[in-house]
């Protein structure tokens, strides 16, 4: 019996935009790859596989690598630097014979040959015709009306091809090349060289076609092809053949839990392609679940993580509200649904999951107290689901996700090869990007020229350009999740603990923040940080979600470690540590003090007053430093929601035993100074100024939270000075577990010890302070903890 996880495109043939290069030009003709003529041998792996290997070729590293100033660097650091020093690299480059001239606009060479048969010409000339567009478009914005005629005058000339490869890791050691290099070299990429001549002007440009191969194909192992052919369409047979291989594979990476029971409040009914209903179920009253396991495959239930998009898109989305909910138990209508969420609901059927989590379905939207209580959940809801649903396509609710913006033909080419005539099979040519994208243009190109960095990476690229990416909501709802479909405009992507994969076999790198494994709380702790700073960077629509678009986390931190206190934002157990923050801002003290139009989000004191640019003295890896706390936390009032004690904060008050210190300006007993650049300490922050006493001598530096480029402004235009204090908070030191501090390199300090504080204003109550910046004093002069010895500890109340 076939398995059908391998199936190839010749038996699926009418699901791909297929082109078969059967008559072609005696140009393309070099498109066949001759083996032989390009210099191949044959070599074996070490289990047995054979394949062609095109040997070594003698470069300097400049010409291989490319260059730039960080690459220069770091060949200096290898004692490489000389330019000229040749080095055996592996062959990357097969240079075909194919250079040929047209004119634009209508190409007519290209256009002739293409006629006759030539697929590949037909294919070309529409991909350059498309990228010359974009060129005269772009010309024109830059021309005078009277030059603009002059760029439909122009003349391509293609000047080359080339077959590209690239090193790839090994997947496991069967994958070595007996006697040969230490990396796997694959056949990746035709790259086409071209130029368009305007009257003097030239530019030199490419365009690039990836190479798959159907793994079962003896082309595949021969060249080391390890991607595969893609349809355009991510719901046709081949795609959905593909997307359950991956599923299968990601079960094998995380098993579904056994006994599980947990279930949303509310689930959508989306019933199965042949039966397509579609409701909104209690799912404690639903009869078909809790008779069986959560994971069992008709209980199975996805998640959906998506944007919502601007205000007025997202305010016309299907949503359940107090009035809709019982109509929406009945029955809703699919042509209600907006494209994002009706295209999940397509994609659950046809991988016959019943039941998807939808948050403007699923959550009573204008129900305060189900909405918080639903905000509580998030943890469990996307921590149980079977697989979430990310939505990289699109920036809104409308947008969609199973139509591609950019559907390309695929070119087949037939294979042979001349140095072992068993070995045939077809090649398939697809551009990855629109012809516009594709394009690298000589004037902007990257180290390595028109042949760009290195393979394609499509999740990269899918990922690092969503908006989905840059949301506030979605980043708990993909670190929560055991099991990710990433749906972008290029192809699909499966993420599941060391499984990360494309549909078209790439690897890609995806960061977890969140408790992998069995962790300690110090590592909990570490993580904690990256994962706020990251987040803090994040958009909401609705500021007031700050916290609750993060709760999940402290609720499941919590549910493993239950004697933390989680105080908005920060723990308890190293607030001497975790209120050293400061954000990136640019404006005035008084601006910088005010709470947003939409109210309350959280006290000075906690970074999520300020989330965005966020930086820790230190950075935000424990561990480095060792930093011991100099105050005692007599109370913490941190007053939430009451359906979510980890969602939105209406107050939040520390009360400390510290001790505190008021800058002697109006007293004549010092100053502020800006320190000059090349006396600042960096300690992850750059403290700008400094306090001196009244004899010039050193007592502390300072970072003002309002101004981060401190040297543009001086603090004194925005605020009196004379109000501040100091707080005394923690003591460190200048080693760290790498570095030694030494006084031989440090002329001015006596001692490695520092003592660490916050830099506050008084409100109008008394002994009651808002955070406004950060303090630091090294042991030299007054400075240091000798400067703290006679100072008594006092209540202090930070709002």
């Amino acid at each position: 019996m076939t398995n059908p996880n391998n199936t190839t495109v010749e038996e699926e043939i009418e699901h791909y935009q297929l082109l078969s290069l059967d008559r072609p030009c005696q140009h393309c003709k070099a498109l066949e790859l001759d083996d032989v003529g390009l210099g191949g041998v044959i070599k074996h792996r070490k289990d047995r596989e054979r394949l062609v290997d095109f040997g070594e070729v003698q470069e300097t590293h400049a010409k291989r690598k490319g260059t730039n100033f960080a690459s220069r660097a770091v060949m200096a650091g290898l004692g490489k630097l000389d330019d000229d020093m040749l080095e055996t690299w592996p062959r990357l480059e097969l240079k075909l014979d194919y250079k040929r001239e047209d004119i634009f606009p209508d190409l007519p060479s290209l256009a002739s040959t293409g006629s006759q048969g030539c697929v590949f010409c037909k294919i070309l000339s529409g991909d350059v015709i498309s990228v010359w567009n974009k060129i005269r478009k772009d010309s024109n914005r830059e021309l005078d009306s009277g030059d603009k005629e002059k760029v439909h005058q122009a003349k391509l000339v293609v000047t080359g091809m080339t077959y590209q490869l690239y090193e790839v890791p090994h997947d496991n050691q069967d994958d070595e090349i007996v006697g040969n290099h230490s990396k796997r070299i694959s056949l990746d990429s035709l790259y086409v060289f071209f130029s368009i001549n305007q009257g003097s002007s030239k530019a030199d440009y490419s365009l690039h076609y990836n190479i798959h191969a159907d793994a079962a194909d003896p082309c595949a192992s021969w060249f080391q092809i390890w991607r595969k052919p893609l349809s355009n369409d991510p719901l046709s047979p081949p795609s959905i053949t593909r997307l359950n291989a991956l599923i299968a594979k990601s079960l094998l990476e995380v098993p579904e839990p056994l006994g599980n029971t947990y279930y949303p409040t509310r689930l959508l009914d989306v019933g199965s392609s042949a039966c397509p209903t579609l409701r909104l179920i209690i799912s404690a009253e639903h009869p078909a679940l809790g008779k069986g396991e959560a994971n069992s495959v008709g209980e199975r239930y996805a998640a959906l993580s998506y944007c919502w998009g601007p205000k007025d898109e997202a305010d016309k989305q299907l949503t359940t509200t107090l009035s809709t909910i019982q109509n929406h138990i009945s029955q809703i209508e699919f042509s209600n649904l907006p494209q994002t969420v009706a295209d999940a609901v397509q994609v659950c059927r046809t991988l016959g999951i019943r039941y998807l989590w939808v948050d403007a379905l699923c959550i009573v939207q204008n129900d305060k107290d189900d909405w918080a209580r639903e905000a509580f959940e998030m943890a469990n809801v996307y921590a149980n689901s079977f697989i979430t649903l990310c939505i990289l396509q699109g920036s809104s609710c409308t947008s969609g996700f199973l139509e591609r913006p950019h559907s390309p033909e695929t070119l087949r080419i037939n294979f042979r090869s001349n140095l072992d005539p068993s070995i045939s099979g077809k090649l398939y040519l697809r551009m990855l990007h629109p012809p516009g994208e594709n394009l690298k243009d000589s004037r902007f190109s990257s180290m390595r020229g028109l042949t760009g960095d290195g393979s394609d990476e499509p999740a990269k690229l899918d990922l690092g350009n969503a908006a989905w990416s840059n949301r506030g909501w979605t980043f708990q709802e993909a670190q929560l999740s055991p099991r990710k479909l990433f749906y972008g405009p290029l192809m699909f992507h499966i993420s599941c603990g060391k499984l990360q994969e494309s549909a078209d076999g790439s690897k890609f790198d995806e960061s977890d923040f969140f408790l992998q494994g069995e962790p300690k709380f110090s590592d909990v702790l570490n993580n904690w940080y990256s994962l706020v700073t990251i987040y803090g960077n994040r958009a909401l629509s609705y500021e007031l979600d700050r916290f609750p678009a993060l709760s999940a986390f402290p609720r499941t931190i919590l549910k493993n470690f239950p004697d933390q206190q989680y105080l908005a934002g920060l723990w308890q157990s190293d607030l001497h540590w975790g209120l050293l923050w400061t954000p990136y801002a640019w404006t005035d003290l008084k601006t910088y003090l005010e709470h947003p139009k939409e109210g309350y989000i959280a006290p000075s004191w906690s970074w999520a007053r300020h989330p965005y640019g966020l930086v820790w003295v230190r950075g935000s890896v424990l561990g480095l430093y060792v930093f011991s706390p100099e105050f005692e936390l007599r109370r913490a009032d941190i007053v939430t929601e009451p359906m979510n004690p980890y969602g939105r904060v209406l107050s939040g008050t520390l009360e400390l035993d510290a001790k505190i210190f008021q800058l002697p300006l109006s007293r004549g007993g010092g100053k502020v100074i800006e320190i000059p650049y090349p006396e600042r300490r960096w300690l992850n922050v750059i403290f700008h100024y400094a306090l001196l006493s009244a004899k010039d001598e050193y007592i502390a530096s300072f970072h003002l939270d309002w101004i981060t480029l401190g040297e543009k402004k001086r603090p004194e235009d925005s605020m009196d000075l004379e109000q501040l204090w100091m707080v005394l908070i923690s003591r460190s030191s200048l080693n760290n577990i790498h570095n030694h501090w030494k006084p031989s390199e440090d002329r001015h300090v006596t001692n490695p010890e520092i003592m660490l504080g916050l830099l506050l204003q008084p409100t109008e109550k008394e002994n009651e302070f808002v955070k406004v910046g950060l303090w630091y004093s090294e042991t030299r002069e007054l400075g240091g903890s000798k400067f703290w010895d006679d100072i008594p500890r006092r209540p202090v109340k930070l709002v």
